[in-house]
């Protein structure tokens, strides 16, 4: 499942483990993925588009549980 990066928690509560895609080390877009199935498509998607337009980018995905410090 997707969610948008804007979901905070509660002062001493964890942050579930989510997968973010990144391009040369930033951020894609605004979304966390809770498995890693559905962020190998959205890299996909963003390698075919890099392909195209920067060969030279890196597309990656990045498992954490502090997405909003990956900017």
């Amino acid at each position: 499942m997707k969610q948008r990066n804007n979901v905070r928690t509660k002062d001493g509560e964890k942050q579930q483990t989510v997968y973010v895609v990144t391009r040369d080390r930033r951020r894609t877009s605004d979304w966390n993925f809770t498995n890693e199935s559905e962020a190998k498509q959205e890299a996909q998607y963003w390698i075919g588009i890099c392909r195209n337009h920067d060969p030279a980018s890196k597309v990656s995905i990045v498992k954490t549980d502090k997405p909003r410090k990956i900017r």
